[in-house]
């Protein structure tokens, strides 16, 4: 199955720039990334832990009445580069239906060239957060 052409939009729009624009595009990517809803903020601890990230990342799905899926995020503003990378994610696969995030190859970022921009650790955190988006994705409700 093809990615979701937003996803794909975002990969070959970064897959194009150079290694500072990846950078700052990560950072604008950082800066629009929403807050974690209020109603979210008192039940953290049903929120999926991302482990394989340095930052703490949490993350929690809900599905619409239409089955797309819906993430949200808690990252600390402190970590632009990980709300960056998250929030990529988000972008490309938010209001999706299970079947299209479920099918997102784990290697889909290579054609980013994201280790241009940023070390190896942070791209095994992003791996990590799109694992545990589909997961999050499957316990949807």
């Amino acid at each position: 199955m093809a990615l979701s052409n937003k996803l794909q939009e975002i990969i070959d729009d970064i897959a194009s720039m150079s290694r500072e624009e990846k950078l700052e595009t990560l950072i604008a990517y950082a800066e629009s990334f929403p807050d974690l809803p209020e109603r979210f903020k008192a039940e953290k601890e049903k929120m999926e832990p991302v482990p394989e990230c340095m930052t703490p990342v949490f993350l929690i799905a809900e599905k619409d009445s239409d089955n797309g899926i819906h993430f949200y995020f808690d990252i600390p503003k402190q970590s632009p580069t990980v709300r960056g990378l998250a929030s990529i994610l988000l972008n490309g696969l938010d209001g999706c239906t299970l079947e299209e995030i479920i099918s997102v190859p784990v290697d889909f970022y290579l054609p980013m060239n994201l280790q241009e921009a940023i070390s190896q650790q942070r791209i095994n955190g992003f791996v990590g957060v799109l694992a545990h988006m589909k997961q999050a994705a499957v316990n949807a409700r």
